[in-house]
């Protein structure tokens, strides 16, 4: 494995790590959390894994066999197109539902970014990959922005886990009203 799954790998790891701690202290926002907490994981094994670039392997010959694999740019492109539209439009949708909780809002944005650059990666159109695989320092820039929603996404965990939840831990409101819960 090479710096740049090992710093994707440990990104998404961290992140799944921060939004589970999360889901398991809000109650009430324990569903999106619990949700950002699976994606960042699928995400951290799918780099171990190597699932995309396996998946682009498997599609290749199919295309070719069709006939399509040499006019793929201009279908690639439109495919980039359509996934940073649908990936907006489900962040935006989140972000109103749940408009009142800033931090939920950061590490949905977070999340969203992750899923376009693995999205965009994984249609892997030339132009675009010239520049996600560009190397800036030790890692190529992608491995960079993974890094960068990653964090965008844990600084957001700690900004909840910071607030006291909505819902009092179990037991609190039995203690609070004088029972002996």
């Amino acid at each position: 494995m090479d710096a740049n799954a090992v710093a994707g790998l440990s990104a998404f790891a961290a992140a799944a790590a921060a939004c589970l701690r999360v889901a398991l202290r809000r109650r009430g926002a324990a569903a999106l959390w619990g949700t950002l907490a699976a994606l960042h994981a699928w995400w951290a094994l799918e780099i171990l894994l190597n699932l995309r670039y396996r998946f682009r392997a498997a599609l290749i010959p199919l295309l070719q066999d069709r006939g399509w694999y040499a006019s793929r740019t201009s279908w690639q492109g439109a495919a980039i197109v359509a996934a940073l539209l649908i990936g907006m439009a489900l962040a935006g949708w989140l972000g109103r539902r749940h408009r009142d909780d800033g931090a939920a809002i950061g590490a949905i944005a977070g999340t969203a970014l992750a899923l376009m650059l693995l999205v965009v990666e994984t249609i892997s159109l030339h132009r675009v990959d010239a520049v996600m695989y560009a190397q800036v320092g030790p890692l190529v820039l992608l491995a960079w922005a993974w890094i960068g929603a990653a964090a965008i996404v844990i600084a957001s965990a700690l900004a909840a886990s910071s607030h006291r939840s909505r819902s009092p831990p179990a037991g609190t409101r039995a203690r609070a009203a004088g029972g002996d819960g």
